[in-house]
């Protein structure tokens, strides 16, 4: 019985291991197309968010 169920999982166990690595894989792959489809005006923007000024938080809040 034992034997049998082993024999089961491990005709299966190939595809439990190969859908996260195919997984990781496309998010990758995804994330390196975002990355260099944005203009470099994007990035240089994004950069300078910490280190603006923002008005509102020096405005008294009502």
């Amino acid at each position: 019985m034992y034997k049998q169920i082993l024999q089961q999982v491990s005709e299966k166990i190939d595809w439990m291991a190969l859908m996260p690595l195919l997984l990781f894989f496309i998010v990758f792959a995804g994330m390196i197309v975002v990355v260099f489809a944005r203009r470099k005006g994007h990035f240089d923007y994004m950069a300078q968010l910490p280190l603006q000024e923002d008005a509102s938080l020096n405005e008294p809040q009502s």
